[in-house]
């Protein structure tokens, strides 16, 4: 989507979501239609088709979160059969003429379908106070998500707040054009009026739907205290927070109420086998997870793995041990071997620490030394590897390790919640005990934390850009610390925190002109 056409959306609502419900609609256009809108299950449908369409962006929530973080490789693979994707983007060589993305990462279509469910929901007489209350919680938490990702991508944004089309019938395109908000700040604002709407609307109901397929009270509360914990440590237009201690407060109060609801399984590995470990489908840790499933969706996770006919022959493990010719079971499921992450990332995992060969299979051969990721496995069905896994966007381990960047923000100790996530990671291994130092060196080890926790989730650029140095200043910059996707900010590049809006949409949507994110301008 070029232009931002303040009205426009007409969703498909034929969909299958998953195994638990599937849904059989016609095709119906959200706005002329005169036979949808009128009894619950309508609205159930409505809300499954704005989760598939959510499941669709996976891989752009990988890409915006983690492509930049400087734990990728670039250049030929491993086994020299392919070229590695996104170079420029992984390089950080991003300019409005080649960004990487367009179209504000195709954010606005889902966007509008929000605005009109929540329209239509208001109005719904024929929904249960509660049912209309909970639906809203999802809807609200669901478009802040969206804007709160659009926000750290390209800081001012449009915000569509309604089904324009509908309300106000403007006579012509122009009318429906929707210029950038004016501030960061006003862009934040918005999106922190949001999450706190989806909280009050849930009410205290933690509820949640297929398996934590579905947005809940959960989901929002970590991304209230995601939005919090950046507004509280993030420059908003080039100015240090002012409200930083209550912010602080909020994120708290947030991931104080979340974590008891949840669980850490014991095993790290088995978060993520939901495909062949069926009780692991929307397990105890998880908190929301796009929802993938055999015979209905799959995950990008294939790119991430060798392909059936790339030559493995002699290769070892970490252990030294010989590795077969197909040891992650590819079974002809595998694809070319796109994205590849760096041997350096694997090597920052202790030996006892189980995250590392569950991330990782670790390959070696001579002066080759290379990883493969295998956190999302799949399944093997009809002689293929299927890769169904779910794509976790909040679980619980997250929950941890924010609160304890609020600790440290807050100059309070964050053991505990350092050793819940390493106690997990080494069992039955003794995990290294954690020694509190300065606001930096725990903000470091917070971060390294994180590192080895989140592979592939799409986090770590987030991460660079909200945790700091001893002088507030996003780890982004500094050069001395092993994969940080640097940028120099001597040499100009500090710019590059946000992406260029990409020349097409500039150029075709005339509220955007002469108004590129400062530091691109004929690049």
């Amino acid at each position: 989507m070029k232009k931002i056409l303040i009205g426009f959306a007409a969703i498909i609502l034929s969909t299958t979501f998953s195994a638990c419900k599937k849904l059989q609609l016609a095709p119906e256009d959200y706005f002329a239609s005169e036979s949808f809108w009128k009894n619950p299950a309508q609205v159930e449908g409505g809300m499954v088709g704005l989760h598939n369409q959510l499941r669709g962006f996976q891989f752009t929530i990988f890409n915006l979160g983690e492509l930049r973080g400087g734990t990728l490789r670039t250049g030929t693979s491993f086994t020299g059969t392919a070229s590695l994707n996104s170079a420029s983007i992984i390089n950080q060589d991003i300019r409005e003429s080649s960004p990487g993305i367009s179209g504000w990462s195709g954010f606005y279509r889902p966007i509008f379908d929000v605005n009109n469910f929540i329209y239509q929901v208001e109005q719904a007489n024929y929904l249960s106070a509660a049912d209309k209350a909970y639906y809203l919680g999802q809807a609200y938490g669901i478009r802040a998500f969206y804007y709160f990702h659009l926000f750290r991508t390209f800081g001012r944004v449009p915000l569509a707040m309604e089904p324009t089309l509908l309300l106000k019938n403007p006579k012509s395109a122009q009318e429906m054009y929707l210029p950038r908000a004016k501030t960061e700040k006003e862009t934040l604002d918005f999106i922190k009026a949001d999450v706190d709407k989806s909280v009050s609307s849930f009410g205290g109901n933690y509820t949640t739907k297929f398996q934590k397929a579905q947005w809940s009270l959960g989901a929002t509360q970590m991304l209230r205290a995601e939005i919090y914990l950046w507004s509280a440590k993030v420059k908003i237009d080039g100015v240090a927070s002012t409200t930083t201690v209550a912010d602080l407060a909020i994120a708290r109060t947030a991931l104080e109420d979340v974590i008891p609801k949840y669980t850490l399984l014991t095993d790290f590995g088995n978060v993520f086998k939901s495909a062949s470990i069926a009780a692991s489908k929307g397990n105890s840790e998880i908190i929301f997870a796009m929802r993938n499933q055999f015979g209905e969706a799959t995950n990008s996770y294939a790119q991430f793995i060798y392909a059936i006919t790339d030559p493995l022959s002699g290769y070892v493990d970490d252990k030294g041990v010989a590795i077969p010719a197909d040891p992650l079971q590819v079974n002809g499921g595998g694809t070319i071997i796109r994205y590849e992450y760096k041997i350096e990332l694997y090597d920052l995992f202790d030996a006892d620490d189980k995250r590392a060969n569950a991330t990782f299979l670790n390959f070696n051969k001579g002066t080759i030394r290379a990883t493969n990721l295998r956190k999302f496995p799949g399944v093997v069905v009809e002689g293929a590897r299927n890769f169904s896994d779910d794509f976790p966007v909040y679980r619980v381990a997250d929950a941890y390790l924010m609160l304890a960047e609020v600790k440290n923000k807050q100059g309070q100790s964050l053991a505990a919640e350092i050793m819940t996530i390493r106690n997990r990671a080494y069992a039955p291994s003794v995990a290294p005990a954690f020694v509190n130092g300065t606001f930096e060196q725990n903000e470091l080890a917070i971060f390294t934390e994180r590192t080895k926790e989140f592979v592939g989730e799409g986090k770590r650029w987030y991460d660079l850009l909200r945790m700091q140095d001893a002088s507030g200043n996003p780890l982004v910059f500094r050069k001395d610390l092993p994969l940080v996707g640097v940028l120099d900010n001597i040499t100009g590049q500090n710019h590059k925190i946000l992406w260029p809006i990409d020349l097409a949409t500039l150029n075709q949507d005339e509220t955007l002109k002469g108004d590129q994110n400062p530091g691109y301008k004929g690049t």
